[in-house]
């Protein structure tokens, strides 16, 4: 664990801090607790012996502000490591990818690689970093930072300078195994957004058998995703989203969630959709945008899916500016509202979120003054392929979504087969 807080503060800095730690140890951020509770640990009066003529008992349960034996001090390091990693590491053996049994292990993060044997897993350990100092048995504590970071959802958020918006995150992310299971009625839902996405594009399939089609087929998912998301705009305060994505399952965005009319859509896949083009119409038809006011049951959203050309992050620059336009039309620019109102949403590819500029390039602009709508969620679909290119001749980061973190945003990596993550991920998203 490296530590952030520099050498060169001055004494009485420190000694601010640490009266404010002693005080209340969540009130000084996350880098500053650690830096301290390392001191404390490392200059704590170790406890070399028992009574006379007995052996030296270390009680891991001790309370975390009483003297530790020395070997307790080197245990309690281990495990604030130990959780620490698993923040930073949790991710990368989650069980995120639908085509694997199960989640790859990260050798990193086995309890052996941090000095632990086989005689801890019983012992009691506790950490104020983590839930509150709660205590447990070694082997709990793994089982519970396995279950929390290391799921079907994966959670990168420790590049997160801003320690207020770090330990909101962290807090979200630690309280989410004590959710509860979502509703009869959420499910009913998820189930009819999955069936209706499914058998659309099996419906396109078997009917213009030999058409160019750039289907949902196996990110169904996404469907989840959008219609969660919209469900939560009126009681968030958002009354417009401003869409944008490229080819792949727009057919299915278009008519499901946008609610442009299916036989519209049907008559844009026949051959004399367009006659006055010479060369055919090729895939005009994932090409079109459409607007239109959902109503549900708490308020109304208007949503508006911008058109694209084939260049498929060319359209994150445009629902960008058309959300600042619509925010300073209606007084959301801080007239009245301070960009909560109108919402910008973009779904990529995680071949081309990658490898696009255009996406680097908006997100650099996103913080700025002049050009910043308030947030935008992007959501990346997964296929797995690039077109014809595997993900390790694609890129050189470890995921498509590593240029995010130019911004300190958090990233989610969800199970796409899991619904109850995506609900979960998109009420995240929406509050954030």
């Amino acid at each position: 664990m490296s530590s952030h807080i520099s050498s060169r503060f001055n004494a009485e800095l420190l000694e601010q801090k640490y009266a404010l730690w002693n005080a209340d140890p969540s009130s000084v951020g996350g880098d500053w607790a650690a830096f301290f509770e390392g001191f404390e640990l490392g200059s704590a009066v170790p406890r070399r012996g028992g009574p006379k003529g007995q052996p030296a008992v270390a009680h891991d349960s001790a309370r975390l502000d009483q003297p530790l034996s020395e070997e307790q001090l080197s245990f309690r390091g281990k495990v604030v490591s130990l959780v620490y990693n698993y923040r930073t590491l949790g991710h990368t053996q989650a069980h995120i990818n639908p085509l694997q049994n199960s989640g790859p292990v990260n050798p990193r993060l086995e309890l052996k690689t941090f000095g632990f044997t086989s005689e801890d897993l019983d012992r009691e350990a506790a950490t104020q970093f983590f839930r509150d100092g709660q205590t447990f048995k070694l082997s709990d504590l793994e089982i519970s930072l396995k279950k929390t970071y290391s799921g079907k959802t994966g959670f990168e958020f420790m590049h997160i300078h801003n320690t207020q918006v770090r330990d909101w995150i962290r807090r979200r992310i630690e309280d989410k195994v004590y959710s509860p299971p979502i509703s009869d009625d959420d499910s009913k839902k998820a189930l009819r957004w999955l069936m209706e996405s499914e058998l659309f594009e099996s419906f396109l399939g078997k009917k213009f058998l030999g058409e160019k089609r750039f289907s949902l087929e196996g990110s169904e998912g996404l469907m989840i995703l959008l219609n969660r998301i919209l469900e939560g705009c009126p009681s968030s305060g958002i009354k417009e989203i401003e869409m944008g994505m490229a080819h792949r399952g727009r057919l299915n965005v278009l008519a499901h969630f946008v609610k442009k009319s299916i036989s519209t859509l049907l008559y844009e896949f026949t051959p004399n959709y367009v006659p006055d083009l010479v060369a055919g119409d090729g895939d005009v038809k994932y090409h079109l945008g459409y607007e239109k006011v959902r109503k549900l049951e708490d308020g109304e959203v208007r949503v508006s899916l911008a058109a694209n050309p084939s260049h498929l992050e060319a359209v994150n620059p445009v629902v960008e500016g058309k959300a600042r336009a619509r925010q300073r039309m209606i007084g959301d620019d801080g007239a009245q509202t301070d960009r909560k109102v109108v919402l910008p949403l973009l779904i990529h590819g995680d071949a081309a979120f990658a490898g696009q500029g255009p996406v680097a390039e908006v997100l650099n602009l996103s913080q700025l003054a002049g050009y910043r709508t308030g947030g935008t969620i992007h959501l990346v679909v997964n296929n797995q392929i690039g077109f014809t290119t595997m993900p390790e001749d694609a890129r050189s980061s470890a995921d498509a979504t590593d240029v995010v973190k130019m911004i300190e945003a958090p990233i989610l990596h969800v199970n796409g087969e899991r619904p109850e993550e995506l609900i979960w991920a998109a009420e995240f998203a929406l509050e954030f």
